[in-house]
Parts: structure tokens; sequence; C-alpha cells
């Protein structure tokens, strides 16, 4: 298949100021065999007009408005009206390098590979060199399990639409991709990974991610969780646990600052003391963390303090 056909797929929530940006530089891209599909998630600004508008200048684009439910409800849809030989990620107030996909192809046909990876930069960084090399569903597995950004999100990656059967992504508001590229990747027998970086990653501060503490946080820890049980008799445990260690604390951390969740809070550090054998042992985890883990255990008191100075 000489000239296979790609579905990008758009989410779009109130991102006025970004998505045209955002749109442009999909529709400008070297590779133009391209079927792009805005899924205004009920937005109450601008953006439907906006993606009506896109879809009447290239036929190439199709729009849908459904009921807001979510950006994983809105990746869920329109996968499934996808018709493309290969699948795409982007967000609909970042853009993407003008030959990303082309990059992208070249590197899965000529790899006999099913799912790329590529860099990306926060706003506008430096680029680096491409260095493309092959990496196995193991290592792979073991980066989704810990939660490396790179292996965790899904916009920076071209899927064969094979690997992504039967996958959806859980109806969380944050760290839905990380499952469902668990699933992919474990659907995916050959892999190749460049750092170039050709996706740009823009910090929206009115974004999900970067909004106030919020109960939302906790879907991290509950996507590392389905993660973690599915790996519980395998060689990747000890990944899945540092995962899900991470996440916690790191949830621990916002509800201490906040003094919120208290009955949530001492779950958190229940599950951590609870593997407290395992993290000692393991060459994971550095010297800094084993000893919060020890502070923790002994002293919750006092760590609850500490993180309270912050």
């Amino acid at each position: 298949m000489e000239n296979p056909l790609i579905s990008i797929i758009i989410p779009v929530y109130k991102t006025e100021k970004y998505l045209d940006r955002c749109v442009e530089s999909v529709v400008n891209q070297t590779y133009k065999n391209l079927e792009i599909i805005l899924v205004d998630d009920g937005s109450p600004d601008k953006c439907p007009a906006m993606c009506d508008a896109w879809t009447e200048k290239d036929n190439r684009i199709k729009t849908y408005h459904i009921e807001n439910k979510g950006v994983a409800n809105a990746r869920n849809f329109a996968l499934g009206v996808a018709t493309g030989d290969y699948i795409g990620f982007v967000d609909s107030d970042d853009y993407i390098e003008p030959n990303m996909y082309q990059f992208l192809l070249n590197a899965v046909l000529e790899n006999d590979a099913e799912i790329t990876v590529c860099g990306y930069q926060i706003n506008d960084e430096a680029d680096v060199d491409v260095n493309l090399r092959t990496v196995s569903q193991f290592d792979a597995l073991k980066e989704v399990c810990v939660g490396d950004y790179k292996y965790g999100v899904l916009w920076n990656k071209l899927y064969k639409k094979k690997v992504l059967k039967g996958v959806e992504m859980p109806p969380l508001v944050c760290c839905e991709d990380l499952v469902y590229n668990y699933y992919a990747f474990k659907n995916a027998k050959n892999i190749v990974e460049c750092d170039s970086k050709l996706y740009h990653y823009f910090q929206n501060d009115d974004s999900t991610v970067h909004g106030n503490f919020s109960y939302g946080a906790f879907d991290a820890i509950i996507s590392k969780r389905i993660i973690f049980e599915n790996e519980q008799s395998s060689n990747l445990r000890e990944y899945a646990i540092k995962g899900i260690v991470s996440s916690c604390f790191i949830v621990l951390s916002g509800c201490i600052q906040n003094n919120a969740f208290h009955e949530d809070m001492q779950k958190l550090i229940d599950f951590i003391v609870s593997h407290k054998k395992e993290i000692l042992k393991s060459n994971l985890y550095s010297k800094k963390d084993k000893i919060k883990i020890i502070i923790l255990w002994i002293f919750p008191s006092f760590y609850k303090y500490i993180v309270k100075q912050k």
C-alpha cells in the first residue's frame, strides 16, 4: 500500500484561540492522503462554527457535533467513524510540524512497524536529530507502566489501525490515553521511535491537565491501577507498581497542600506503605524516593508537615 489513508482525530472543546492554528498545521501536511476528523465535544464557544468552516474549506475534513461527555468519549466516537488504514491524534490547542505524518508513515512502512513514536516540543523548543530506532514490546510497555509521558500520550504516535481493534479509552478526566496505549502496545509486535520533535505540545493553563487540583487527579491512579491489576504476575509488575506509587505520591501531595479528600488521602498512604518492602528492595527507585517512603511509613504526620511547607 503506497498511499494509505491516515485518519487524524482532533477532539475540540473550548480551544477557539488555538483551533485554527491546529487544523492549519494538519491541513498543510506534506502527506496529503488524510481524513481529518474534528469532534466538537459540545464546546460552548465559537469552536463548533469554526469546525464547520474548516469542513467547507477542505473536503478531507469531517466535523461531528456531539454531546459533551469528555475527551475520552470524543476520541472513542471518532475511532468508530474513522476509515483510515492508520490513526493519529492531535489535541486542538497543539500543532504539528509539516512533515510529521509523512515521517511517521515512512518509519512505519520501512520498518514493518505497527506503532511509530516521535518526540515533542513544549511550546517551541529547539529540535534534535532523528535517531530512529526499534523498541521491543516489553520496553514500550515498561515505559507505559511507569507513566513515561512520551509513551503515555496519544498525539506523538501513528498507529496501524489493526492494533487498535477493540481498544477504547476509559471515561477518565485524565490519563485515559495511558490505558489506551497500554492495550495498543500489547497488540503491537514492531515499534519504532525517534527523538525528532515533530509535535508542538502547548501548555494551555486552561486545560484539564493544568487546572486546579480536583478529584479528577485521582484518575491518574485509576489508570495506573488498571495496568497494575493486569500485570500482577508478569515481568512488568515492578514497573506497574512504580507507576501507581508515583501517581499516589503526586496526588497525595495535592491532597495535603489543599487540605482535601482526607479519607482518600489515607487510602493513598495505606497503598504506598503496603508495598514498602518491594519498593525498598527495588532498583527502580532513587534514594530520595526510598527516604520519602520510610518517612511516610514511620512518621506520616511529619511527612504531611514537610509537604505543607513546600
